[in-house]
């Protein structure tokens, strides 16, 4: 099984999760929630190893079964009553 990592960034003035890393060539994709880019990126998955296969160090990955890793950092501050 091939297994896919995304690094996910959250930008709060677009409101979308963006993939900030990975290490699936090609990949861009922004989404309203983790889920939903989950979705996105599974759906693209296929494509795009297709179409860049001549970058991975292991062509064999390409074939399949795959699983999708997403590490997402989210920050947050907030101002607490004293």
């Amino acid at each position: 099984m091939a297994l896919w990592t995304i690094r996910a960034e959250y930008d709060p003035e677009a409101a979308v999760w963006w993939t900030a890393h990975s290490d699936v060539p090609g990949l861009a994709a922004d989404a309203a929630t983790l889920d939903e880019l989950a979705t996105k990126v599974g759906a693209m998955l296929s494509d795009l190893l297709e179409l860049n296969v001549d970058q991975l160090a292991d062509a064999t990955r390409c074939q399949g079964p795959h699983r999708l890793r997403i590490i997402a950092h989210h920050e947050r501050l907030f101002d607490v009553a004293a």
